[in-house]
């Protein structure tokens, strides 16, 4: 409310983000003097691998990918951003320099804090330490996920997996709407997913047919979602 009216947020991420809701008044307090707003439109960076770090961010709306390029000029997506209050960049928190590139799919608006900002605050509340190791061991655990799917499943389980995980977030984040939005493109996915796009598009053929998903114009809705997690996990 110190703020002036023309740029006042009516709701404060920090009160409904479930990164920063948990923490107590004077913690969100002594952020929030920090925190600024930024926009990116579709296709803009919001860094590149090997920048300096310098600013976390907070999702307010929108969609960002997180990926590296690979030596032959493709990328390998690490994970997509999409659900407010989601943090980007938290991963480099402690790094010089940015050891991946994120990506506006759409348009995107963000709060963000400056690193070295809050690496003080860290320093100084306990419970925003805490909070951060949390957010930072859900990401681990869906890196090792990821892995797993490239290494050890068939391009079908991999299909699978990718849209159960959506499941799995979607109900994570009490989200109400059935449809399962997916920003990324055929090519974006089948590099995710280390698949071909053609095999990428025959997985999702069969899936169908299968009657456990159905594909729509912004994504899929899950038809059976007992047989959908058999499948991911074979």
């Amino acid at each position: 409310m110190d703020k002036p009216e023309s740029i006042r947020c009516q709701t404060c991420i920090m009160d409904t983000s479930h990164f920063f809701r948990d923490l107590d008044v004077t913690a969100k307090k002594d952020l929030q003097p920090f925190l600024k707003l930024k926009n990116f439109t579709s296709k803009e960076m919001l860094y590149k691998e090997g920048n300096s770090c310098k600013n976390l961010y907070i999702l307010l709306s929108g969609e960002v990918k997180i990926y590296q390029s690979m030596h032959s000029g493709k990328h390998q997506i690490h994970k997509l951003v999409h659900i407010s209050g989601d943090l980007i960049a938290c991963d480099d928190l402690f790094l010089e320099h940015h050891g991946s590139s994120a990506e506006a799919l759409t348009d995107v608006s963000t709060c963000y804090i400056n690193r070295n900002e809050f690496l003080k605050h860290l320093n100084k509340k306990h419970e925003i330490a805490t909070a951060m190791m949390r957010f930072m061991s859900r990401n681990i655990n869906s890196y090792i996920r990821h892995i797993a799917n490239l290494g050890q499943k068939n391009a079908l389980a991999r299909v699978a997996s990718y849209i159960y995980f959506l499941y799995e977030t979607h109900l994570e984040y009490q989200l109400e709407s059935s449809l399962l939005h997916n920003s990324l493109s055929r090519i974006e996915l089948s590099e995710m997913l280390g698949i071909t796009q053609r095999t990428l598009i025959r997985s999702l053929k069969q899936l169908e047919e299968s009657k456990l998903i159905t594909i729509t114009k912004n994504g899929f809705l899950v038809l059976d979602i007992d047989e959908l997690k058999k499948l991911s996990e074979s």
